[in-house]
């Protein structure tokens, strides 16, 4: 089935730079490859950290469990699709640096995290300011950030699903760094 797709300003203006409405007359298969497509044309590759091949074995099992444990609002699943390799190159990048040793919040934050995570009334800056500690956003700041910043691919995803992306980087942390094979969303019995 073939539909219209019309881009809003802000998401064309982020691909392409300019404030022009982009309409495009495809499948949704084709209309993700066009977002991810566009979105890496401008900005240049992102650092993703060590392929999963030189970390260790269980890490691409936690990465796959990633998006489907924080893009649980119907409206944001397909974008968080869209965006999963993104996410997982994100993953990555954090996993290499261990987080900058970051320390696990675990035991204090997690269960309003969840809560927070899953509530579509919560906004990624309810995240921002709820839970993240000063360290951490200094740590966000640092390399998620400058990554975006260089990284149209990375940018874009930061301006479309950034709750998403917000709850996986606490998550990740929370996990120290991973030491699990699947995202923790509650304490283990």
């Amino acid at each position: 089935m073939r539909a219209s797709l019309v881009l809003p300003v802000a998401i064309a203006s982020v691909l392409r730079g300019s404030n022009d409405n982009v309409v495009v007359d495809t499948t949704a298969a084709q209309q993700f490859t066009f977002l991810r497509s566009s979105a890496n044309a401008t900005g240049g590759p992102p650092d993703c950290g060590d392929k999963y091949d030189k970390l260790p074995d269980f890490t691409k099992e936690y990465g796959a469990t990633l998006t489907n444990t924080v893009c649980t609002h119907p409206g944001y699943k397909t974008s968080c699709k869209v965006f999963d390799e993104t996410l997982q190159c994100w993953f990555r990048k954090m996993v290499t640096g261990h987080c900058d040793d970051l320390p696990s919040l675990f035991k204090k934050r997690n269960k309003k995290l969840v809560e927070d995570c899953n509530n579509p009334d919560t906004d990624h800056l309810d995240i921002w300011m709820t839970h993240f500690t000063e360290a951490e956003k200094s740590y966000w700041r640092q390399n998620f950030k400058a990554q975006a910043d260089n990284s149209k691919l990375f940018d874009t995803m930061n301006k479309l699903i950034p709750k998403q992306l917000l709850c996986s980087t606490l998550h990740i942390v929370d996990d120290h760094c991973v030491k699990y094979d699947t995202v923790r969303t509650k304490e283990a019995r």
